[in-house]
Order: structure tokens, then sequence, then C-alpha cells
């Protein structure tokens, strides 16, 4: 069952959200309009500019998974929504893609998505007499989405990077599960390694 409130639809795919979501919301929102930075330069401003941060950065995550959703629309295969929450957002796709170049594509789409906001973004931010607000704001999201696309595509599940690495496994193999079992293990590896980076940075403090 879809939990979360349906907020409309884009391209015929239901949009919901998470009671989750507004958690974020407002933490994103305070982080940045309580930045002492920004506070000294614009005051109470700085509250308006963080919630349009915070707005700008669900609309990313919301394209992501957009672009994930049309790859998938593009094969046929049915999205059965979208829904933004606590962590980001995730696309509910009713079934795998049925070869491993078209899984590629799918998987490969969200990352690709924010890259292009990255460059758009960052582009945005070097037009002329924009009010300097605008340029912080959009540069911001602009960054946001750079790391978006570099952690995304870490190879390892349930990230897309392990997505990509499953399809290219199972490009290789000619074996689907084998692709699975790669993407699983790397994302156990690498969960692993960033825990134990974690002990030892603690250890040294």
């Amino acid at each position: 069952m879809q939990s979360g409130w349906r907020v409309g639809s884009i391209l015929g795919i239901p949009l919901f959200i998470d009671s989750s979501w507004f958690i974020i919301l407002c933490l994103v929102t305070a982080s940045y309009g309580l930045d002492p930075a920004w506070q000294r330069s614009w005051g109470g401003w700085a509250w308006l500019m963080g919630l349009a941060l915070a707005l700008l950065l669900f609309g990313s995550v919301l394209l992501h998974e957009l672009g994930h959703s049309l790859a998938a629309k593009g094969q046929g295969i049915a999205v059965n929504s979208i829904t933004l929450f606590l962590f980001g957002g995730i696309a509910a796709i009713d079934r795998e893609s049925t070869t491993p170049a078209a899984a590629f594509k799918v998987a490969i789409a969200g990352p690709l998505v924010s890259l292009g906001l990255f460059l758009l973004l960052t582009g945005f931010t070097h037009l002329p007499l924009l009010p300097t607000p605008m340029v912080l704001v959009v540069g911001s999201v602009a960054q946001i989405n750079l790391v978006l696309t570099l952690f995304n595509l870490i190879p390892g599940l349930p990230l897309d990077g392990g997505q990509v690495l499953k399809a290219m496994v199972w490009k290789v193999t000619n074996n689907r599960f084998q692709g699975i079992r790669w993407a699983a293990r790397s994302g156990q590896v690498l969960g692993g390694v960033a825990m134990h980076g974690r002990h030892l940075a603690l250890v040294e403090k």
C-alpha cells in the first residue's frame, strides 16, 4: 500500500510526499537560515533563502527520480509512483528491465539528470546582474546535485551505481543473478569500509 500524501502527478506518474519529508525540509531550511554568514548578510531573508534552497533540492531529487521513471516508461515498464521522503526519493517501477543494456539505461538516467542539473545551475549562476542571494541559493543547489551524482554512482546496492554494476556484470556473464550478487557484495564491502573508517575516526578523537 502506498504511504504518504498524494500531491498530484507528473507526466501521468502519481507523486507522493511522505511525512518524513517535512522533517528534512525544516532541517535544511533551518541549517541555511541560521547560517551565520547568511544571517549577517541577509538577516531574516536568510530563512526564505533556506526554504527556497530546500525546495529546489527536493525539486532536483524529483527530477532525478523522473529520469529513472522516463527511462523505464520508454521501455514499456509502468511506473506506479514517485515518493519524496526523508532520505530523498524513490520511483516505484513495476518490473525490471529485460536486458542488461535496458537496465543500465534506467540506472544511469537519474545520475545523468543530476549531473545535467549541476552543469545547468552552475551556468545559471554566471549570468550577469543576478542578485547575490539567488546566486548563493542556486550555486548551493548546483553543488548538492554534483554530490548527489557522485554519491549515487558508488558501485553498491541499493545506490544507482550498484544498479549500473549489476547491469554490467549481467552483460558480461549473461546472468542477472550474478549481477545482483556482485552489486550486493560490493555494497556490503563499501558499507563495511565506511563503518570501519567511522570507527577509526571516533577512536582517534
